[in-house]
């Protein structure tokens, strides 16, 4: 098994840089298109800035509640695999209240 190297952001030396999205989080189920990625097997570091709880799942998934989706704490942030054939994620949060933001690239 290789070590798994820091996170590197993917297309953050373009002009602009193109490496994160991000979305004002509701109490509906919404779509996030993410930025393009270079490597189709990489992973996201997916932040939450505020002060409602998140949940996400991979793809266009409008059924998505916090209760079948994959929590995330306010104020924290993960990374996680990024599958090559995923190009957006659905988001879902507990109240208003937070931001989700989502960097692709590759590592931890």
């Amino acid at each position: 098994m290789n070590p798994q190297l820091a996170f590197q952001p993917a297309q953050s030396q373009a002009n602009p840089p193109a490496c994160t999205a991000q979305i004002a989080v509701t109490t509906a189920a919404q779509l996030l298109t993410l930025p393009v990625s270079n490597n189709p097997n990489g992973t996201m570091r997916i932040v939450v800035s505020g002060t409602a709880n998140v949940a996400w799942c991979y793809s266009d998934k409008n059924a998505l509640t916090m209760a079948t989706g994959v929590l995330m704490l306010a104020n924290t942030s993960e990374v996680f695999a990024l599958p090559g054939s995923v190009t957006a994620i659905t988001v879902i949060g507990a109240a208003a209240g937070s931001t989700l933001s989502v960097c692709v690239g590759d590592g931890k």
